[in-house]
């Protein structure tokens, strides 16, 4: 009856066949009554809204894939869902059964739990990670078919805290501090941060080492810290607080470890000194000023009566 078919799509695809000049009037004005050709480009009709993937999940955990659509007068045909291209999740509501699942490798569904506008994946491991796609097509007359993709990635968080490795825990000021912190296999790597007394760090006091990979495709990550020690980095009780943190993923902390650093020769009252020139190593011979105070003090006390007495004696005889 009609010289061409009409389609509309967001892929459109139009099919070549004779044409007959003549006929343009009447074919432009079926197409346009039908709203059946791809010139609209989709206005009307079925339309994709969002495709809901996961940006991040667990290794062993489940996952759910929405597919959200709206068919705006439109005849569902079907809804797929492919990884990397091969698909492994179709709806075909006119089907006995309707749902049917493909193997893919990494891709587990639940197919009690999964219909048109969702699928769970349960058992996630490494190789369900990549690209997703939900693709929804149209009856008759559009045919008309809309897909969108997504991304997911599949979390190992490392199994404890990270370590902080330092060869001793006391040190005087001016002395160079080294320790090296290290986080266990984790998927993505670790990201590693030092604070001290909840201060970031330097960059220029960091040493990045490259991560390792292990057999099971995990890696481990290990940051070093190199520092001359100062005052500025201790309390009054000459305490220095080294903390370091892992974090896995976006903004997610999977362990923090936390180590006090002393300094050396701290007073017996426990208060350390902040200006430690004011009082002599006792190490030196010297003697600070308190202390020569006091031994000036006492001096006098010890001669003051024998003075005394003496003044007395020399008045009796020459009186």
């Amino acid at each position: 009856m009609f010289p061409f078919l009409c389609r509309s799509s967001s892929q459109r695809r139009r099919e070549s066949t004779s044409f007959n000049a003549a006929a343009l009037p009447a074919t432009a004005l079926v197409c346009f009554l039908f709203i059946g050709c791809g010139w609209h480009d989709g206005v009307d009709g079925l339309k994709l809204l969002q495709v809901q993937v996961p940006t991040e999940v667990e290794r062993g955990r489940s996952a759910v894939l929405g597919c959200r659509f709206e068919m705006e007068g439109d005849t569902l045909y079907s809804v797929k869902w492919y990884k990397g291209g091969k698909e492994f999740f179709r709806v075909v509501p006119k089907d006995n059964p309707p749902a049917q699942t493909f193997n893919v490798e990494g891709v587990q569904v639940n197919l009690a739990a999964s219909d048109q506008n969702q699928v769970v994946l349960d058992n996630l491991n490494l190789k369900s990670e990549g690209r997703y796609k939900c693709e929804v097509s149209a009856e008759s007359p559009n045919f008309q078919t809309v897909y969108d993709i997504a991304e997911m990635s599949i979390v190992v968080p490392p199994r404890d805290s990270p370590v902080i490795n330092s060869p001793q825990t006391v040190y005087r000021i001016g002395e160079e501090f080294t320790a090296n912190c290290s986080s266990y296999p984790s998927r993505p790597p670790a990201t590693i941060t030092w604070t001290i007394s909840d201060k970031p760090v330097m960059k220029e006091d960091l040493i990045q080492y490259p991560s390792t990979l292990t057999d099971g495709g995990l890696e481990a990550s290990v940051v070093g810290l190199h520092l001359r020690l100062r005052d500025a980095h201790f309390d009054r009780k000459g305490k220095m607080k080294l903390t370091c943190t892992a974090s896995v993923g976006r903004m997610r902390i999977d362990g923090r470890t936390d180590v006090n650093i002393s300094v050396a020769d701290l007073p017996v009252n426990g208060d350390y000194p902040r200006q430690r020139s004011l009082t002599l190593d006792s190490r030196s011979g010297g003697l600070s000023t308190g202390m020569s105070q006091q031994m000036t003090f006492w001096n006098w006390r010890l001669f003051c009566p024998a003075i005394l007495l003496v003044a007395t004696l020399l008045c009796q005889t020459f009186g």
